[in-house]
């Protein structure tokens, strides 16, 4: 009994790994949404570096309606846009700290 229940442990535990590899491979970026993205829709930002699952470079736009929108890092539009998310953040933080 206690062998097949190391053996039922095994299993689950392989099965586990290869449902969490796949769940983050389909979590990453494939490629690039085109054209620009209205940045006035735009909460927040986050990065995805090359892994082995995910084979690109990306800066994910998260939208105020709950999408994610992969750009390339390389545009010129996607650095201004995380610099304009950036200076709302400063400016932000300004206010709040001189309350």
């Amino acid at each position: 009994m206690t062998r097949v229940s190391a053996i039922v442990i095994v299993l689950m535990v392989v099965a586990l790994s290869v449902f969490s590899a796949d769940a983050s491979a389909l979590s990453c970026c494939r490629k690039y949404t085109k054209g620009k993205v209205p940045m006035h829709i735009i909460k927040g930002y986050s990065i995805q570096y090359m892994t082995r699952n995910c084979h690109i470079n990306a800066v994910i736009f998260h939208t105020n309606g709950g999408k994610n929108i992969c750009t390339d890092p390389t545009k010129d539009w996607v650095m201004d846009g995380i610099r304009k998310l950036r200076d709302k953040v400063q400016a932000i933080s300004k206010k709040h700290s001189k309350v």
